[in-house]
């Protein structure tokens, strides 16, 4: 393992004293430099890595009072439960909870830096599971962090659901129709890469062989129109699992769209469930993962990590998912 570099290092690569660096990542209010300084000192720390270190942020007493909760899609439905179960943890341990942008914190280094080594936050909880350029998360070691739907990953203490199990079990729901045509709609990230092993797991089980992924996305508005494509250029799937509610609610739109019929022609089954899916016309079958109470357990383990910091993987499992039976599944067409 490389060694950290240290403050007096930053400091020499950039020409200035180790207490004006120090103050600099402390976001001391009364420091008044130039902006050439202050960008020489930024591009020293950025080069060198510099992460500080652990015994002198312990020395800093002073508490914010609010924990970071950075998401990728703070407007997608399907998190509203999660967050709202988070707040009432935080709130019962004390903390506010700061929603975050992680696309926006990821893509501006300079902000990532300012939230953690300027201890803006006690604690950060920040979503994976969508990206696979993780040098963005090397800041968060500077403070408490627990990475949630996310893999495991040396370093950091993680959370997420079964996703693999609940792909599985939505394949197996098609399977046990009568469908042996079956494909998975899917996404970037390793989240919907564990989901996609889930559903290769049921198909293998079942002697079926796998379709490609349709890439869909996570978002509705591309799912609908790659599903619509896959359907009038004839793709032969009489059942499709999806990686996510937001997803498949641009795959149903998507299949209507074009002639085709849910379920007569078509089933739908999708990951997760949110308010809107029984809605639909017909409604959406799911496999129910307990997403809302994530929001809690990620908030309990962060609280845990912030009084005795520790890394590795845990798996939340409890409660099971379930599959919620609704109108967008059903046997596939007779001789299909």
């Amino acid at each position: 393992m490389a060694k950290s570099a240290r403050l007096s290092e930053v400091a020499k690569l950039a020409g200035v004293s180790p207490g004006l660096v120090s103050r600099l990542i402390n976001d001391d209010p009364t420091l008044k430099i130039r902006e050439e300084t202050r960008e020489r000192v930024t591009s020293a720390i950025e080069m060198l890595q510099y992460t500080p270190h652990a015994s002198a942020r312990a020395l800093r007493s002073a508490q914010t009072g609010l924990l970071g909760f950075a998401l990728y899609h703070v407007t997608d439905p399907i998190y509203a439960q999660m967050v709202e179960s988070a707040e009432t943890a935080a709130a019962a341990a004390g903390y506010s909870l700061m929603l975050l942008n992680a696309a926006e914190l990821a893509a501006h280094p300079d902000t990532f830096r300012r939230l953690t080594q300027g201890r803006r936050v006690d604690g950060l909880l920040i979503q994976g599971g969508y990206s696979d350029d993780l040098s963005s998360l090397q800041g968060a070691k500077s403070i408490p962090t627990v990475l949630f739907n996310a893999d495991a990953l040396d370093g950091f203490r993680t959370v997420r659901l079964d996703d693999a199990g609940a792909a599985t079990l939505a394949t197996r729901h098609l399977i046990e129709l009568g469908h042996r045509n079956i494909a998975f709609v899917g996404a970037e990230g390793s989240s919907s890469e564990r989901r996609f092993q889930g559903y290769l797991s049921a198909m293998a089980e079942a002697g079926l062989a796998p379709h490609p992924v349709i890439a869909g996305g996570w978002d509705a508005g591309p799912a609908r129109e790659v599903t619509e494509s896959y359907c009038l250029s004839r793709g032969s799937a009489t059942g499709l699992v999806v990686v996510s509610t937001t997803s498949a609610l641009g795959v149903h739109a998507g299949v209507i769209a074009s002639g085709r019929r849910v379920p007569q022609d078509v089933s739908i089954v999708s990951i997760h469930d949110t308010w809107f899916a029984p809605h639909l016309s017909p409604a959406l079958t799911v496999a129910a993962m307990p997403l809302g109470d994530l929001g809690r357990v990620a908030v309990e383990l962060l609280l845990e990590q912030m009084r005795s910091p520790t890394e590795g993987e845990v798996i939340f499992r409890e409660p099971e998912t379930r599959m919620v039976l609704r109108a967008s599944s059903a046997p596939p067409p007779q001789g299909a």
